[in-house]
């Protein structure tokens, strides 16, 4: 293995170590898909609740993994869990840095740009972030560059290596498909590789590796359809829009009129969501501008354009269709694609009559990138020992302490509260829970006052914001039949941390109320 590629390697798994010991990150997916995880390695079943076969999660590899981490260290504490997870993410995604030399070799770049290359991801905050943190988005970003890797050297035994990758996705998420139809899309049209070249031999190629793929997630699909009833996600079935004609018509109107680049993948998370980030995300809008309409440019280098061009139709499935464009774990599939656009952007301007601009071009780039990651990592430690560890970790134990057999509890941040109270949880919009989205369509009504009358949950857990929207809503509901009492404030310790940029991310969960039913 050549050098360049171990360094990389290491280089890209001590960044995610190195983070992750910083900042001990945990998003809160991660534990509503760790508490089914940790059932299965006890014993109980894939599922949140012991008992009730509900699909609470949606990644595979990000459900089974944990759950094997867990199986082996049974006796030890959750955190060890957490930790494995990473370390193999970790490794998952430093794995990428072999194909991303095989890409660059076979477009005879210089290693230098191989070397770009990997700083941008190791330094993308929502990358790194997303890979340590418990979300699946490790194995997303390898399975698109192995994608990309082998459409660009069609490697030996290639469509069995297809049929990796397009499972290899799936697995990673559901709607892996997508991402993975994109970049072929996207690459067929601009990208003038001669396996995308339409051909009855490619054609038959696609086609064995696609009946390939299938057969290696079918048993995924058959088991979950006898054990849950359905192979959907109620992750998915929870958050399901309407879609029709006129839907994709308004939204697709909106999101063009509206559309003013997506600063978020070059940003940390939700920066552009709750501001304070005020220099930086004009920059981030700019960048990822360049990296989305890269595809317009007939004299780029033809890969970038097709990499650009998957990049839009990703960042418009996820801000039209699918609705989640700020969330940060969804972004790493798209940012992928939209790295690679800046490297190879970054070749084409080194080749040109505007070689002069090429080193202030890298340096202003690599400056912003570090310095955004520097910053991101300062209020993500933060926010996870003020917010996470500090507030919404010790409202569950606190809940847990204090509750009933067969209490239930409403909330919408359903991670780590539903982990540590062990509630029967009414989460919105209802990942958890089959009575809540049968409400939302029972009533008719996505209002938070409207759905705790109707299912009268034994304790509400609620931002400071939300109880106020409540009580004016149905006055009688919070004044008769609900008792405040505890608060949960870290708004000072908010206001304390030293945060020049992204503190206001910290203040939305910083306070909490609860309530008991008082009947």
């Amino acid at each position: 293995m050549k050098k360049q590629i171990l360094l990389s390697f290491a280089f890209i798994f001590s960044m995610c170590m190195v983070f992750a010991a910083v900042t001990e990150h945990r998003w809160e997916d991660w534990y509503i898909t760790f508490r089914a995880s940790k059932n299965l390695a006890l014993g109980n079943g894939l599922v949140f609740n012991v008992g009730e076969r509900l699909m609470t999660y949606t990644s595979p590899l990000g459900t089974l993994m944990p759950a094997f981490v867990k199986f082996i260290f049974k006796n030890s504490s959750d955190d060890v869990a957490i930790w494995g997870y990473r370390v193999l993410c970790g490794l998952v995604l430093a794995s990428s840095s072999f194909f991303l030399d095989r890409i660059f070799t076979k477009l005879n770049l210089t290693r230098g740009f191989y070397f770009i290359a990997i700083f941008l991801f190791s330094f993308n905050f929502l990358v790194i972030d997303n890979t340590i943190n418990g979300m699946e988005s490790a194995f997303m970003v390898f399975f698109e560059i192995y994608l990309i890797s082998i459409l660009v050297t069609q490697p030996k035994q290639l469509t069995l290596q297809l049929a990796i990758a397009f499972a290899g996705l799936m697995f990673s998420r559901p709607d892996g498909f997508i991402y993975g139809g994109a970049l072929i899309l996207s690459l067929f049209l601009f990208g003038k590789l001669a396996i995308l070249k339409w051909e009855q031999a490619n054609l038959l190629v696609f086609a064995k590796a696609l009946g390939i793929a299938i057969l290696f997630f079918a048993p995924w699909i058959a088991w979950t359809w006898v054990y849950y009833g359905t192979p959907i996600p109620h992750t998915i079935i929870a958050k399901a829009r309407h879609y029709d004609v006129q839907f994709f018509v308004t939204a697709t109107s909106h999101f063009i009129q509206n559309f003013k680049g997506s600063p978020n993948l070059y940003l940390p998370a939700y920066a552009v969501n709750f501001g304070s980030w005020p220099i930086f995300t004009p920059i981030a809008a700019f960048i990822s501008i360049i990296s989305l309409f890269y595809w317009l440019n007939p004299k780029g280098n033809p890969l970038a354009r097709g990499l650009s061009f998957a990049s839009m139709i990703m960042i418009y499935y996820l801000n039209v269709v699918s609705g989640l464009g700020p969330s940060p774990w969804y972004l790493p599939s798209a940012i992928t694609p939209s790295l690679l656009v800046l490297c190879l952007a970054l070749c084409d301007i080194y080749g040109s009559k505007f070689k002069v601009a090429f080193y202030p071009v890298l340096i202003g780039l690599a400056t912003f990138t570090a310095f955004t990651f520097y910053q991101g990592t300062r209020v993500i430690r933060n926010q996870q020992r003020i917010v996470e560890f500090g507030n919404r970790e010790q409202i569950g134990k606190w809940i847990k302490a204090h509750k009933q057999p067969n209490d239930t509890g409403f909330m919408e941040c359903l991670g780590y509260i539903g982990f540590y109270s062990e509630l029967k949880t009414y989460d919105y919009p209802g990942m958890s829970s089959p009575e809540m989205v049968k409400a939302r369509k029972t009533i008719k009504s996505e209002n938070y006052a409207d759905l705790i009358n109707y299912l009268r949950p034994t304790w509400l857990i609620l931002r400071a914001g939300e109880s106020s929207e409540i009580a004016a809503r149905i006055p009688d509901l919070m004044q008769k039949h609900y008792k405040l009492v505890k608060t949960f404030d870290q708004r000072d310790a908010v206001n304390r941390a030293n945060l020049p940029f992204g503190k206001n991310y910290l203040y939305v969960d910083a306070n909490f109320v609860v309530y008991h039913r008082t009947y």
